[in-house]
Formats: C-alpha cells, structure tokens, sequence
C-alpha cells in the first residue's frame, strides 16, 4: 500500500495524538477547616461560601475573571459525603471575588451579616465567594476526577439550616 505525502502526515498526525495522554483539567483545591454555605438574600440559586482556616498569604483574591465551575464537598456534619455544584461570580471592582472578609462575629459565625467589612487589620480570617448553585445534571460539563459525586441540590443544601456551620470542606475550583 502506497501513501502520498498528505496520507502520511494524515497517519503521522493521527499516531502523534494516539501517543499523547490526556492531561487532567487544572483544579485549585482549597481546604477549609471550617465554613458557611449560606443562600444569599434569601435567593436560589446564589449563595455565599466562606472558608475558614486559610493561609491569607498564599491566596491571591480579586481573581475571578470568568464564571468558573467549582464542586463544594462537605466532609463532616449532617451533609457529609455530599458534594455541591456551582459557578463563581465574575469579580467586579464593587465586589471583587474571593475577597477576605471578617463579616460573622469571628470565630462564633455571630451578628455582622454576610457584608465584608473593610478598614481595619486582621481581616483575613474567612475567604468569601458569591456563586450561582448549580443542578446535579452540570456534572456533565465538569472533568472526569470531579464527576463521581453524591450531589445535593436545592431545596437540601448543605448549610440550609439557620446558623449552621459546615465543618472541614473543600472547594475545588476548575482553573482550565
């Protein structure tokens, strides 16, 4: 069997992409020792997550230019072993996202609302983010390593309860 020059670069290119493994999706995944997942102005499908027992020095904030995807999973407390989906609201010079925050009280989750505070020292001990909760059925459009999941949808969302903190999370944050 005999191949001209575009049958060969045909076969030649073919061959290069059989050789070439598939890389996984990049994910930033941030580990909170504690938090809130909490609907936000009373309106589904938006909501706040915050994270508790973060370096502040090693997370740039401000950052969300586009809507990512990002899986919430719950791994202690009445909802753990389940798993969230939701997109991050673009950033915006009035709301930049994530933004650090001292907004609840402290260490007690208690009184000031879900208002960042702004102007004084120390206010880096909660990561906020606003995000758009997604359906079950958007696990389709996330990468294979965060689609084998036991999603929560809403009305049953983790946090839903009043006050209730979630324990030890991660929020994993499709990058590309």
């Amino acid at each position: 069997m005999r191949f001209g020059f575009g049958g060969a670069a045909v076969v030649a290119f073919l061959a290069t992409f059989a050789s070439v493994s598939v890389t996984a999706a990049e994910i930033l995944t941030l580990s909170a020792s504690e938090g809130r997942f909490k609907i936000m102005g009373g309106m589904y499908p938006r909501y706040l997550v915050f994270l508790k027992g973060l370096d502040a020095s090693t997370i740039k904030t401000a950052w969300v230019d586009k809507e990512y995807y990002a899986v919430l999973d719950v791994h202690e407390g009445p909802e753990a072993g389940q798993s969230v989906i939701m997109t991050l609201k673009k950033s915006t010079d009035r709301s930049p996202q994530p933004e650090w925050c001292k907004t609840e009280g402290g260490k007690s989750f208690e009184g000031k609302g879900v208002t960042c505070l702004k102007g004084a020292e120390g206010f880096t001990e909660q990561l906020r983010f606003k995000t758009r909760v997604k359906f079950a059925d958007s696990a389709a459009a996330l990468p294979a390593e965060l689609q084998n999941r036991t999603w929560a949808e809403y009305p049953e969302m983790p946090g839903r309860r009043e006050f209730e903190e979630l324990g030890p999370f991660d929020l994993h944050i499709v990058l590309e």
